[in-house]
């Protein structure tokens, strides 16, 4: 298309230049003719924005890549000959195979990565890096010498390539009996006191006998096992054990025999458990009894990190039919639940230990009718009117800003049944996050924060009867909702969690960093920086948090061994947090111990290679030489030399013109 325009151009400039006044000879008229060609072709070519293509057909030889590993599990002795020694034996037979069908050879020696650290493998990595060398439309098959055993989190980039990746079963035996301790299963927080189970596999290898298995903290023994072995190669024990110390605490399990074993590493597993103090605390209070009490108890205890304890007031503080004092009541105490039939009072006292537990950032969640009492910390205040009413209500456009009440959905809000409510008058301060469906629109829900402590007020009563009418759960999932959220300190709002509590050396390490703002809203925007810090207090490691959809991650590797902590802060919302975790001594490769046939054999399978047990099975046509057709492009309208070009020629014929009288 540029072409034409481009000879409509110089036809156009031709005929404008036939006659000029004053008349000029013809060689002048050509050059002219040809200065303004140049100037509107290349003006053409800065807004067609042309590119130009050139094509060349190459021959190229394909190749077959060889990975042989190197890692430390390599070096396993079988019967006098180590897995090493035998991979390395079928790589001479195989490469001279493939030298008679005339492939290219590329070989490799890989562990974490091609010619990595030899602690652990990690064949995703060796894979990337691989393909960043050779182009893999050049390959025509891998020859993986590998024994199997690999670090990787998942082994995707395999399948995505389409190229058959060919295993080796070397038959590697060993006469040594090795007892290994393999995936220990714990969670990964409980609460000191309480049982808690540990579970860890042991796989027996030649060898028939006695052994004893030990579970230990901080080098200390907790619990130990006697075992049979007998004609078993596998076996699974359970330690159901509980600790009275919190923090993080180390635990190790350890399988030992009166025999001589040659390869111990893999005896020992390590890990750690995060023990809190307790459970969160809800504490209700009510002058009666009733319904509202008993809904809201059964709420809270469906949730096994909350526990309740209901409190009767009228003259005096009950408890079971036993006088008590609100001071001792409140120890550890998260939410405090008034809930006021309308003879629900307090003393000054009383006042005082309430209005010093919201402040210290506690959860103050009050029903029924304003207590007058706490009117001063209050969201709302009683009003003349004394007795009750009934209504529904909606949720207020406020109400959206927490996740507590813009969660319920449309259809279960309208399955709300009228309410027993209390007039009352809203502060300026308060959030009213509903509304009363009467002609004053009065103010169903209220909230309210005092430093860090935050205050939810229903002036409303029998709530309850909404989960006899609904079919769901709503009314519970809003009470669980509500707990949470009251109970929720700024420190739970910005919070770093890791898969596990204790890696093997080599292993990388994820963290990720979950930030919320007051109304439970990802923060979007942190500057998040972490800070890894060893036991002697030694920074050791420091970076920036990436961001991925709404939280922040950040993948570090080769962290030395010991017991380490991570700090967390973000000078954007004044936040910080931290964590602990531990790396083992023991590398994952002097625990890796025979071949991992089932692995290989997988990988095989989902890239069309196969598993192979001698070098003359190996199935792969002769080479040919494959034509490649190498495209590389110009994209004229971007070279410098265009516009000097455009200005000499739009120049010079502008100075020909005047000096030849044409302007």
């Amino acid at each position: 298309m540029i072409i034409i325009l481009a000879i409509i151009s110089i036809i156009l400039i031709a005929f404008f230049y036939k006659k000029t006044i004053p008349a000029i000879d013809s060689w002048r008229k050509t050059l002219l003719i040809s200065l303004r060609s140049i100037t509107i072709i290349i003006l053409l070519l800065l807004l067609l924005n042309p590119i130009l293509y050139f094509f060349q057909d190459k021959t190229v030889r394909l190749s077959v890549v060889i990975l042989t590993d190197t890692s430390e599990s390599m070096k396993q002795l079988g019967r006098e000959i180590s897995k090493s020694e035998i991979f390395n034996n079928f790589k001479k037979e195989i490469e001279s195979i493939i030298e008679l069908k005339d492939y290219n050879i590329i070989n490799f020696d890989f562990a974490n990565g091609i010619d990595g650290d030899r602690s652990s493998t990690n064949l995703s990595k060796t894979f990337s890096q691989v393909f960043k060398k050779i182009n893999s439309d050049n390959i025509e098959a891998i020859i993986l010498l590998s024994d199997g055993w690999f670090n990787d989190d998942e082994l995707e980039i395999i399948e995505n390539q389409n190229i058959p990746i060919y295993t080796i079963d070397p038959h590697f035996e060993s006469d040594d009996f090795d007892l290994k301790l393999t995936d220990i299963k714990h969670n990964k927080t409980v609460y000191r006191d309480e049982i808690t189970q540990i579970e860890i596999n042991i796989n027996a290898n030649n060898y028939n006998g006695k052994a004893k298995i030990e579970l230990l903290s901080e080098d200390k023994l907790i619990k130990e096992k006697k075992i049979d072995l007998k004609e078993k190669e596998f076996m699974q024990i359970i330690f159901n054990t509980s600790f009275s110390n919190t923090g993080f605490t180390p635990i190790s399990l350890k399988i030992s025999t009166d025999s001589i074993e040659v390869n111990t590493d893999n005896n020992i597993l390590n890990s750690a458990i995060q023990i809190k103090r307790d459970r969160s605390k809800a504490l209700l209070i009510s002058d009666i009894l009733n319904w509202d009490v008993k809904f809201i108890i059964g709420a809270v205890n469906q949730d096994q990190h909350w526990r309740s304890k209901f409190l009767l007031k009228k003259n005096r503080l009950q408890n079971a039919g036993n006088n008590t004092h609100l001071q001792t009541e409140m120890d550890r105490v998260n939410v405090l639940t008034l809930i006021n039939n309308g003879n629900l009072h307090f003393s000054q006292d009383e006042v005082i230990i309430i209005n010093r537990f919201v402040g210290n950032g506690g959860g103050l969640f009050i029903i029924g009718k304003p207590i007058k009492e706490l009117e001063d910390i209050s969201p709302a205040t009683s009003s003349n009117i004394k007795r009750t009413f009934k209504s529904t209500f909606s949720l207020t456009k406020q109400s959206e800003q927490f996740n507590t009440f813009s969660s319920i959905e449309k259809k279960d809000l309208k399955n709300i049944p009228p309410v027993s409510y209390y007039y009352a008058n809203s502060k300026v301060e308060a959030k009213i996050l509903a509304e009363f469906n009467n002609d004053e629109k009065s103010s169903a829900v209220l909230s309210k924060n005092i430093g860090n402590g935050k205050i939810l007020q229903f002036t409303f009563l029998d709530l309850w009867k909404w989960q006899l009418w609904n079919s769901g759960n709503s009314y519970n999932d809003l009470m669980y909702n509500i707990f949470s959220w009251l109970g929720q300190t700024s420190s739970e709002r910005f919070y770093a969690s890791l898969n596990k509590n204790s890696y093997n050396l080599g292993e990388d390490i994820q963290i990720e960093l979950y930030a919320y703002d007051e109304t439970l809203s990802p923060i979007k925007e942190m500057n998040a920086e972490i800070s890894i810090i060893n036991s002697e207090n030694q920074i050791i490691y420091q970076g920036f948090m990436l961001k991925k959809n709404n939280n922040y991650f950040i993948k570090i590797s080769n962290l030395q061994p010991g017991k380490l902590k991570f700090v967390i802060s973000d000078k954007i919302s004044n936040s910080q947090t931290e964590g602990k975790f531990m790396i083992s001594q023991v590398s994952p490769e002097s625990r890796d111990t025979g071949i991992n046939l089932s692995l290989l054999s997988y990988i095989s399978n989902k890239t069309n290679g196969s598993i192979i047990d001698k070098a003359s099975d190996l199935e792969i046509p002769k080479a040919g030489n494959e034509i490649i057709r190498l495209g590389s492009e110009i994209p004229i309208y971007k070279e410098w030399y265009i516009i000097v070009f455009f200005l000499l020629a739009f120049c010079i014929e502008l100075f020909l013109r005047k000096r030849w009288g044409l302007l």
